[in-house]
């Protein structure tokens, strides 16, 4: 009996992880304004925001927060089909890219 409670609890526990993963949160990442806002067409969803890398602090441009398992959705990610991104920054657990204040 203590056998299968503990093989149901591993393959819950598992699964449960796998879920969290396809729910993480992305925005793509633009090096000018003029290709973020060309790709969302309302500069009102494009932010400007400072990060640092090894040179120093550098400005980039971010779309609006969207789930990763909406990538290949133009709606939500038009850099998809636009490849004007540069990068896709990503949220979530241990991720000091997105606080809850924003």
């Amino acid at each position: 009996m203590k056998r299968s409670k503990t093989i149901t609890l591993v393959l819950l526990t598992g699964t449960l992880l796998l879920g969290c993963g396809e729910k993480e949160d992305v925005r793509n990442k633009y090096a000018s304004w003029d290709d973020c806002v060309a790709d969302y067409k309302d500069p009102a969803k494009c932010k400007m925001e400072q990060e640092r890398t090894s040179s120093g602090m550098r400005m980039y441009y971010f779309g609006p927060w969207y789930r990763s398992s909406q990538a290949r959705n133009s709606t939500y990610n038009p850099s998809f089909s636009s490849g004007k991104s540069i990068g896709v920054s990503r949220g979530g657990f241990g991720s000091s890219a997105r606080s809850s204040s924003s």
